[in-house]
């Protein structure tokens, strides 16, 4: 019975850890003559191969702008546009979910480009700013009682606005976090059934210590 509680025990352990250690989940370098020309950009792509992921892409407020090695646009607006966005669609596959830890990109506006910006998901309708994000580019925390195992689609924005008719381009992105396998139901029974062995396994030691002494 003891090894049996043990070896369930490491079991338990094993998948009730979500992995301390953050990998790319998806990126883009962005490099070509003219990427800004596509809606939405894909080509350099890479990341999980248990993701699905859109590429960036443009909101209709904006329109695509010429510039090398640079997702860039123009249009934006002085004040805030819900419609002036640049956007990232991830999905995970059938039997995985995404564990998000951070959004990080660089970035660059020409002198008469946005000059204040918002990150926000669609977990929330867009309704709510996830960190400071910045014309030059920075990295923002994904905290994880919002975006940890998530199953279905997810879109983040990137919103500019304080433009006086100038451009504003990403340069290169990633999101960072892990893709983990969903436990099948009876491999959660299992750990449910090894957390029961172990608490038994628990009393019974401590009630002979009692005994003993």
């Amino acid at each position: 019975m003891k090894a049996a509680a043990a070896t369930i025990g490491i079991l338990f352990t094993a998948m009730s850890w979500t992995g301390a250690l953050a990998d790319v989940i998806s990126s883009n370098p962005i490099t070509g003559t003219n990427p800004g020309a596509d809606n939405p950009y894909v080509t350099g792509l890479s990341g999980n191969a248990n993701i699905t992921a859109s590429g960036i892409g443009r909101g209709a407020g904006i329109t695509g702008n010429t510039g090398a090695d640079r997702y860039n646009a123009k249009n934006w607006s002085l004040p805030f546009d819900a419609n002036d966005y640049f956007t990232f669609t991830l999905d995970a596959k059938d039997g995985y979910e995404i564990n998000f830890t951070s959004f990080e990109y660089h970035a660059q506006r020409s002198t008469t480009g946005p000059t204040s910006f918002a990150f926000r998901s669609s977990i929330d309708g867009f309704a709510t700013d996830i960190g400071t994000p910045t014309a030059a580019g920075t990295t923002i925390d994904l905290p994880g009682d919002k975006f940890y195992n998530l199953t279905d689609p997810i879109e983040f924005r990137l919103y500019g606005y304080g433009s006086e008719g100038g451009t504003f381009s990403v340069n290169d992105y990633t999101f960072n976090g892990t893709v983990e396998a969903v436990p099948e139901p009876g491999t959660l029974a299992l750990v449910g059934v090894g957390s029961l062995l172990m608490l038994a396994s628990r009393h019974r030691t401590r009630k002979s210590s009692e005994m003993a002494a």
